[in-house]
């Protein structure tokens, strides 16, 4: 019997972005979630204030363990601690109430993506039913903020309710995964 390959998928976004929810739909074991009643003004009653964690099969061979890390920033100091070795990075942006640039920034800033050859994708949350146009400008605004960091990665919607929209967000990031090693050995 020999072992698994184990993984790493951090994800991050805004609070109530749908990171807890995303890891309740795909998780193969019973996740482990640290939602607490929210002690300030966040517009949800409870927030995740640790690391919630699931885990999941990509193949016989292969484990993927998600990392869903609060999104205020006084729980940054988790960040830090799945940072390394991750085999992506899964950032949800929230539609509704405006795009906070700055949480996104941050979390670019803090995760450079681009210096660790680090495969990005970007879910879009609660737009199922947002006009064309509006999610349009959201968008380009995310587009924006990918392009002062060097970055292109792909911008879907997910419903993170939904398991097969859920899965198929890690259907791009084996796709990325893949791209990413061919780049490499072609380097060497």
């Amino acid at each position: 019997m020999t072992d698994k390959t184990y993984r790493k998928l951090a994800i991050v976004g805004e609070v109530g972005a749908g990171k807890t929810q995303i890891i309740h739909t795909i998780s193969e074991i019973s996740p482990f979630a640290t939602e607490e009643r929210s002690s300030v003004d966040i517009g949800k009653e409870f927030t995740t204030v640790g690391i919630d964690y699931g885990r999941l099969s990509l193949d016989e061979d292969t484990a993927l363990g998600l990392y869903g890390l609060p999104g205020q920033k006084r729980f940054k100091m988790l960040w830090e601690m799945v940072k390394g070795g991750l085999w992506g990075l899964l950032v949800l942006v929230k539609y509704g109430d405006g795009l906070n640039l700055d949480d996104l920034e941050e979390i670019l800033d803090f995760f450079d993506p681009a210096a660790h050859e680090l495969p990005l994708i970007i879910g879009i949350t609660h737009c199922e039913n947002a006009e064309d146009e509006d999610l349009e400008v959201l968008l380009e605004y995310v587009e924006f903020v990918l392009a002062k960091h060097a970055l292109v990665a792909p911008i879907v919607p997910v419903d993170a309710r939904q398991l097969d929209s859920s899965l198929m967000l890690l259907e791009l990031f084996l796709s990325l995964n893949m791209e990413t090693e061919e780049l490499s050995q072609e380097a060497c």
